[in-house]
């Protein structure tokens, strides 16, 4: 905004970004508001992308509010994602975007979003981070913001499920509908695919210093700070990396010797594949579930020798979601969790 501050923080960003060796731009969508976002372009699908972004602008009240949590906390998860993402390739295309003017009318992210959507950009989604600093009575809850626009409730219901297989000590609420008071709802007015997560503010744990010229550092929950940007990190990792795919191939191993692997990829559109192993020869199914518990697929039903077996699931008929898959033989039953996103 019009504070001189405004600038040099988002000069600040512009040279942090291009110091990851990414192509960094400022966009100038009028005399007050200026943009800084970063590309970091996909090997497999370039011209599909992810977006993960925060607002740099704080609050014009006098004295100006320092903005520590709102919210510099989430512009340094997005400059902490470029920094460790920028060393990998990555399928799709990961925008690294620093909103303006959020507080004044979400202006920044507003701009961008009418300009993507009149220039046919295939956003697949959008990861906005907002206030990561303020968790009063380490409980680790946050809240998590969807509406059933495009896949925006199956990229929530991801977040969960990362938090879930990662544990990193976060207890998620999702919201649906959740709130338009931020940068995700530019993109919501536009038909994309956008969440965002954050502290919980809607859940019942308030920052007493929200908006106020005592929202500093100082009153941050660091590890907390910590594990918002780890889930941050991993949820765009997910969504736009092969490499993660590669830790989700570890396997389940039963007591018994019967092994599951993760699916891969996962999330996956529309294809996946799953593998197993049998420690002997054994009756055994293969089934998929949908969040009811119905069977909507079956790979195998009957007997199978000693080794290692691999499947394909194409779920080009099935609708976005999470789904189940269990390995059954005889008392032995193990499940893993997919995700399918359109």
């Amino acid at each position: 905004m019009l504070h001189p501050h405004n600038d040099l923080a988002a000069d600040f960003i512009f040279q942090t970004l291009s110091r990851f060796n990414l192509p960094t731009y400022n966009q100038n969508y009028s005399t007050s508001g200026r943009n800084v976002y970063a590309v970091q372009t996909g090997t497999d699908f370039p011209d599909k992308e992810f977006i993960i972004c925060a607002h740099y602008d704080d609050m014009p009240i006098p004295p100006p509010a320092p903005g520590a949590d709102d919210n510099a906390s989430g512009v340094a998860a997005v400059l902490e994602a470029a920094r460790i993402l920028s060393q990998i390739q990555t399928r799709f295309t990961i925008i690294y975007a620093l909103w303006d003017e959020e507080e004044i009318g979400l202006m920044g992210s507003g701009y961008y979003a009418i300009q993507a959507y009149q220039a046919g950009d295939s956003i697949l989604g959008v990861v906005n981070l907002e206030m990561f600093g303020w968790d009063s009575n380490n409980d680790g809850l946050i809240d998590i913001h969807t509406r059933p626009i495009a896949n925006s409730v199956e990229l929530a219901d991801l977040i969960e499920y990362l938090e879930n297989d990662y544990n990193i000590g976060l207890s998620p609420v999702i919201y649906n509908p959740g709130t338009t008071a931020s940068d995700h709802s530019s993109f919501w007015n536009h038909g994309y695919s956008a969440v965002v997560f954050s502290e919980a503010f809607f859940s019942g744990d308030f920052n007493p210093f929200y908006h106020t010229s005592n929202d500093r550092i100082v009153h941050f929950n660091l590890d907390y700070f910590h594990a918002l940007s780890k889930l941050a990190v991993a949820t765009i990792a997910h969504l736009s990396l092969d490499i993660i795919t590669n830790i989700e191939k570890r396997e389940f191993v039963s007591p018994s010797g019967f092994v599951l692997a993760q699916n891969y990829p996962n999330p996956f559109n529309p294809t996946t594949t799953i593998e197993f192993s049998l420690p002997h020869t054994s009756l055994v199914s293969l089934k998929i579930y949908n969040v009811l518990g119905e069977e909507v697929a079956t790979f195998i039903s009957g007997r199978l020798t000693t080794g290692k077996y691999k499947y394909e699931w194409d779920a080009s008929g099935f609708a976005s979601g999470i789904y189940f898959y269990t390995l059954h033989s005889g008392n032995v039953e193990l499940t893993k969790k997919l995700i399918l996103i359109r």
